[in-house]
């Protein structure tokens, strides 16, 4: 069992980590600037005080969690830009587990 998790289920963990957060902030950072050209009232009021340049500082990441929050993105008219939306949502809950994942195989590792 511990070689099938080091030779397969770890390598398999770390790269869907990796990969699919880069995709996830590609996905993300497209949705944000389609939202942004034609659903600006979707996204969230920006807060000059706090950040000067939000899409620059990773920003767009709140931007899209906050028109998934209020379901604002549900008006998008477009099939194309609604399924890329959920795909990219479903993407990002999949990296959160692929990283917790990993995290718990070395929290409960057995001792030999």
């Amino acid at each position: 069992m511990r070689e099938l998790f080091l030779d397969y289920i770890m390598p398999f963990l770390v790269l869907s980590g990796l990969l699919g957060g880069l995709v996830y902030l590609a996905c993300s950072h497209a949705l944000y600037t389609y939202l942004k050209e034609n659903y600006s009232d979707a996204l969230p009021p920006r807060l000059e005080l706090y950040m000067h340049d939000a899409e620059a500082m990773g920003g767009f990441l709140d931007g899209i969690r906050y028109a998934a929050k209020t379901g604002n993105w549900k008006r998008i008219e477009s099939n194309t830009w609604r399924r890329l939306f959920i795909c990219n949502h479903a993407l990002g809950y999949f990296v959160v587990f692929c990283c917790a994942a990993l995290c718990a195989a070395f929290l409960f590792w057995p001792k030999s």
